[in-house]
């Protein structure tokens, strides 16, 4: 499950208990760096860091058979879109403290993390491709985008174009490999933008 946060810098989801007991519920935040390449990885971010997304509140009971609305606010303007991952879990009690372990092992077996990734766009989106000086396409943008299709095309027409099919996500600043581009003119890239909702495309020359 995935949540954007808007244009004023929040979003929400409603967490919904499925027990009928009283649960004691914590949030924990982690960036996500390098995602979907093997290099990603999960930065936990510190409780309080205004830097960071906040999430309020952080640590709420919740009742058996109930739902609580919990919001994600990012307290300041991001120049490059920043992807988190919110775990939810079910601790002991609202202070994290126990003196039963074995209340809290049976607890956490009928109780698994639920994680969900909130991404938060730039201020000012820009979306940019480009093929760099090694002939593999990337994102010179501050956004991702989610390249649907590569045409290889000759300038004699469309009819001389070879559509690969990709459906994979490009975060700012990565590369993808393109297939061999030799005896083609340009390359046509339709792509779906998470921000604006839409479908656009770029037409790039091979050179």
């Amino acid at each position: 499950m995935s949540v954007s946060i808007n244009s004023q810098g929040e979003g929400s989801v409603r967490v919904i208990s499925k027990t009928n007991e009283v649960q004691y519920i914590k949030a924990t935040v982690f960036r996500i760096d390098n995602p979907s390449t093997p290099q990603e990885k999960e930065i936990e971010v510190t409780s309080g860091d205004a830097n960071q997304l906040v999430i309020m509140p952080p640590k709420f009971a919740l009742p058996g058979g109930s739902s609580k609305t919990v919001r994600f606010v990012a307290m300041e303007p991001e120049q490059k879109e920043k992807n988190y991952r919110v775990k939810f879990e079910a601790v002991p009690s609202i202070d994290d403290a126990t003196d039963n372990k074995k209340d809290l092992s049976m607890q956490l077996t009928v109780n698994l993390i639920w994680g969900i990734v909130v991404s938060v766009p730039p201020q000012q989106p820009v979306a940019k491709l480009d093929i760099n000086a090694d002939k593999k396409l990337i994102n010179n943008g501050n956004q991702r985008l989610k390249i649907l299709t590569i045409a290889y095309c000759k300038n004699s027409g469309s009819a001389e174009c070879r559509t690969q099919t990709v459906n994979k996500n490009i975060f700012p600043g990565q590369e993808r490999v393109l297939e061999s581009i030799s005896g083609y003119d340009k390359i046509v890239v339709k792509y779906n933008n998470w921000i604006t909702k839409d479908n656009g495309e770029f037409e790039l020359a091979v050179h």
